[in-house]
């Protein structure tokens, strides 16, 4: 009778110490959580981009001439601004950002003219360049504390667009018809660390590039994207 007194014992004392550890554990938990609610975060962005020009080009196409343009290489660019994330919870986030943008690609415009003689090539080589202020938003995901799966949309307003020619036609002039607005979508991930947040995104423009019916053209940017926090009210209530 001893024996099983002990026993009943034992196991109310190991049970007591599992309570009291699971309970700990919760509090802690509860903690970490609430480090997150309503917290903000601000900080420096940059990120390097490969930015295109999807869609088409108007073609010529006559008895005797035909033209065609197509995208050659992404621009190798970058962005600067600053950034700010508000946490609804642990778990989502809302993430604003005001950039200063570079987009664009290189183009080969090739234009065949055929007579009597046989066919005559004349390639042209040349680059879009334009520049944004722009402000993307994001509702952001975290399914761990470290990692970041994000989506949103941005707009943006042109500041400056050129159109530049290489090789012998070397010289530049303003885009033609470019649309003064641009929006779009992007989506995101990455990790999500105490300092720093680095992730990829992808962004496509929903705007037409140009306000011409006869050209079909669209931002196609992918970003590698640094997020560095200044302020974090997350370390602070940690």
């Amino acid at each position: 009778m001893m024996m099983k007194h002990a026993k009943y014992k034992s196991l109310s004392v190991l049970l007591f110490f599992l309570l009291l550890l699971l309970s700990t554990q919760i509090k802690a938990q509860n903690k970490q959580n609430n480090a997150y609610t309503n917290a903000f975060e601000f900080g420096l962005y940059h990120s390097f981009n490969l930015t295109s020009i999807i869609g088409t080009f108007p073609d010529i196409n006559t008895a005797n001439i035909a033209q065609e343009t197509n995208l050659t290489s992404p621009r190798l660019t970058f962005d600067l601004g600053m950034t700010v994330n508000y946490y609804i919870d642990h778990r989502f986030s809302l993430q604003f950002d005001a950039l200063y943008t570079y987009n664009g690609g290189h183009f080969i415009s090739t234009r065949y003219i055929y007579n009597e003689v046989g066919r005559i090539e004349h390639s042209e080589w040349f680059t879009y360049s334009m520049s944004y202020f722009q402000f993307p938003f994001a509702l952001v995901f975290y399914p761990t504390e470290q990692l970041y799966l994000s989506g949103g949309a941005y707009a943006g307003t042109l500041i400056h667009s050129q159109k530049y020619y290489h090789w012998f036609e070397s010289g530049s002039q303003p885009i033609k018809d470019i649309n003064s607005f641009d929006y779009g979508l992007q989506v995101g991930f990455g990790f999500n660390l105490s300092i720093v947040k680095i992730g990829f995104q992808y962004s496509y423009g929903l705007a037409d590039i140009i306000n011409n019916s006869s050209y079909n053209l669209h931002h196609s940017d992918y970003k590698f994207v640094v997020r560095w926090k200044f302020f974090s009210d997350i370390r602070k209530n940690k």
